[in-house]
């Protein structure tokens, strides 16, 4: 478990397309002293970025000496969406900051096991220090919860300028919505997710070809958590991946259980990307 490796800062748009155009010739470029020259940023920065494009899916270590390759992701970012123009994108980072308890705890607890919908600082910080049970100081469950509503909800100060650079892309997904008196509720997406996300992420959930439908809605790292999707809707996105031929229905004594049939679910993101980058697409 990790808590306040962000120092505080949240993505900022360009931030990851920074990383990413320096990582793949200068592997170790958060090792060195240039990073802060490189990308432009100070060096408490630098490490916040640089737990950003772990936490992202888009890098990993290797080892000391030969420092961080790109991902599977990484490269398909880097051929397809440099900039991070892309919804598809934002919706890959999104799964991979909360699927992962090692890397973005705080994350990790808020979308898989927070029971509550909906919640204020006190109520949250109070949980996760509960779960996490670990000597960690108060201030980072603080660091972490308000680097989170930074991440998901735009400030009311820099509401109606979406071109602020220093709004997190996150917040478009609609996640997580501002209520009365400092109150924050789980939302469901305001827009329909990728169906190559969908299907990535509950193919991924489980190592079992078939899943039953109450997982999909209750087990952590799968769709109902990660997207706070309803019972409702997951079957609605169930039967337009059947509809692709990626999955199929089936009912055992009565339990709806899904069998994946599909390629692997990257060759299919992979897919979706070339298509939009040759305008077959309306993603935007």
């Amino acid at each position: 478990m990790s808590y306040a490796r962000h120092q505080t800062f949240y993505l900022r748009s360009g931030w990851l397309a920074k990383a990413l155009e320096a990582l793949p010739c200068e592997p170790k470029l958060f090792s060195g002293d240039k990073a802060t020259v490189r990308l432009g940023i100070g060096k408490n920065m630098v490490q916040s970025l640089r737990f950003w494009v772990r936490a992202a899916g888009l890098a990993h270590p290797v080892s000391r000496d030969k420092g961080m390759e790109l991902t599977r992701f990484g490269e398909m970012v880097y051929r397809n969406d440099p900039f991070f123009e892309l919804d598809l994108t934002w919706w890959l980072i999104h799964y991979h900051i909360v699927k992962d308890e090692h890397e973005a705890t705080s994350w990790y607890y808020l979308f898989n096991k927070f029971s509550r919908n909906e919640f204020d600082r006190i109520t949250f910080i109070d949980a996760v220090s509960q779960y996490s049970g670990m000597a960690v100081s108060q201030s980072s469950y603080q660091k972490d919860y308000d680097c989170i509503i930074a991440t998901y909800v735009v400030s009311e100060r820099v509401q109606g300028t979406p071109e602020d650079n220093t709004i997190c892309p996150l917040t478009k997904l609609g996640l997580l919505t501002p209520m009365r008196h400092n109150v924050i509720r789980k939302s469901s997406p305001n827009t329909q997710l990728p169906l190559e996300v969908v299907f990535l992420v509950l193919s991924k959930a489980s190592e079992s070809l078939h899943q039953n439908i109450s997982s999909l809605l209750e087990d952590p790292g799968n769709i109902g958590k990660i997207f706070n999707l309803s019972l409702d809707s997951i079957y609605r996105y169930l039967d337009l991946l059947e509809d692709k031929g990626w999955l199929s229905f089936s009912r055992t004594a009565g339990i709806d259980t899904i069998s994946v049939s599909a390629p692997d679910a990257w060759d299919l993101i992979e897919s979706n990307y070339k298509s939009i980058q040759w305008g077959d697409s309306s993603e935007a």
